[in-house]
């Protein structure tokens, strides 16, 4: 395999021609928010890396950290990507308020005014990796009295609990994002037309990603182009959706992180923690599955058309790599696992280390350690975890991961799709 990296290493000619391309590469992010800085610093090692993204495809709050790798307003990418500690609460306030206040505000008429007074109450600036607890407790003192004195409305008995705000729009440049080179997918569920849509490059907008973000109960649908929408991560909590449907020739590997299900799949602590995990787990199993099932497919179709005879017969997938939150010294310890869904600025920092070297690790072990040993590490295939070798065993007795089967029982069309020799198929529909 040859280095992710886009930068060669020798520099005359004769040896720019015996240098491997790097591979295409795209990356896939969705998680769960009070852990999205797993996911900034995941992305902050890459681009301090410059490992080449072509594409990054996106579900629920990995639609976030995507815009801000790709187009932060004002700032480089490392910078906007570095300060997503900030949003998170003092550990100190945090013990009597066990709430995101700065970042969900009540569902009501006040809610956008409430956010730009909070934009004008007196902060002192305070690094986002510093602990500093006491100006912490101060600038989000500020920001609870602002939520205790926010009005609510009827709309928080009929449609859902929180409003949406303008923060997306002073976080990110639209602009920047229609013009940038790396392709942009963000999905969200048409309540209206009962599919999937996923918007790209050119017709994400603010819009867009809170309809992404429309999780029932939390926050109300949203309306996009005459539509209603809701997350799009209750139906594709990965991401592949689009790499399947828009990328799948234009890839040679697709980076996921670690959905980490034990994580999810544990006791409540508390009731606040078991809300977040009734909303979570049916998610999360979801995500693990369909992160196992392309897995499986790309890892049998793979290895099937590397076979002389067979290069024709089946359609090879870009392959599915994971970074991993298990492996030390960038592991995240099971006994930690009852706090990662928590709000508080030291998870936030914690969890940013951790995916900063593992993202680090990933790239160095690809560059230095046995191709083989490094499929082994990194494959997705290698890695699933039990409930996906329970799941995909099904699949397996049913020979659908053989592509001898396909060969045998289906005939590709000459667009380019599937169908059973002998029979009909509806063509696939692209969001």
């Amino acid at each position: 395999m040859a280095s992710l990296s886009a930068e060669g290493g020798r520099n005359d000619v004769e040896a720019v021609s015996t240098i491997a391309a790097p591979p295409r590469i795209g990356i896939v992010l969705s998680g769960w928010a009070p852990a999205m800085t797993l996911m900034s610093g995941v992305m902050r090692a890459l681009i301090e890396d410059n490992i080449p993204i072509r594409v990054i495809s996106t579900s629920g709050i990995g639609g976030l950290i995507g815009l801000l790798s790709l187009a932060p307003r004002g700032k480089a990418p490392d910078q906007a990507l570095r300060e997503l500690p900030n949003l998170f609460v003092s550990d100190l306030l945090y013990r009597f308020v066990p709430l995101n206040f700065k970042v969900f505000y009540k569902n009501g008429p006040f809610a956008q005014a409430s956010y730009e007074f909070r934009e004008h109450l007196p902060k002192i600036p305070v690094d986002p990796a510093a602990a500093k607890p006491l100006v912490r407790f101060f600038n989000d003192s500020m920001d609870l009295l602002a939520t205790v004195l926010t009005p609510t409305g009827l709309e928080s008995y009929r449609s859902g609990l929180m409003s949406q705000v303008s923060m997306l729009e002073d976080l990110v440049d639209f602009a920047q994002l229609r013009n940038h080179n790396t392709r942009f997918y963000l999905s969200a569920f048409d309540l209206t037309a009962k599919t999937q849509r996923i918007f790209r490059n050119q017709d994400v907008g603010a819009d867009a990603y809170r309809a992404a973000q429309a999780m029932f109960l939390l926050f109300p649908p949203e309306h996009v182009d005459g539509h209603l929408f809701t997350t799009g991560a209750t139906h594709d909590p990965t991401g592949l959706q689009a790499i399947w449907l828009h990328e799948r020739n234009k890839l040679d590997m697709i980076i996921a992180l670690d959905p980490m299900g034990p994580a999810i799949w544990r006791a409540p602590k508390n009731i606040h923690d078991a809300f977040q995990l009734m909303l979570l787990n049916p998610i999360v199993a979801l995500q693990v599955l369909t992160f196992a099932l392309y897995a499986n497919i790309e890892f049998a179709s793979n290895q099937f058309a590397g076979s002389a005879s067979q290069t024709s017969a089946v359609p090879t997938l870009p392959k599915l790599y994971r970074i991993p939150f298990d492996a030390p010294p960038c592991d995240i310890p099971p006994a930690y696992y009852h706090e990662m869904l928590e709000w508080t600025h030291d998870n936030a920092v914690t969890l940013e280390s951790i995916g900063y070297c593992a993202a680090k690790t990933f790239v160095r072990d690809q560059r230095l350690v046995n191709p083989n040993d490094f499929e082994m590490q990194y494959r997705y295939f290698h890695r699933l975890e039990r409930r996906s070798r329970q799941f995909v065993r099904m699949f397996d007795q049913l020979r659908l991961f053989a592509p001898a089967f396909w060969r045998e029982h289906f005939v590709r069309h000459p667009e380019g799709h599937w169908r059973p020799r002998g029979g009909t198929s509806h063509a696939s529909e692209e969001a």
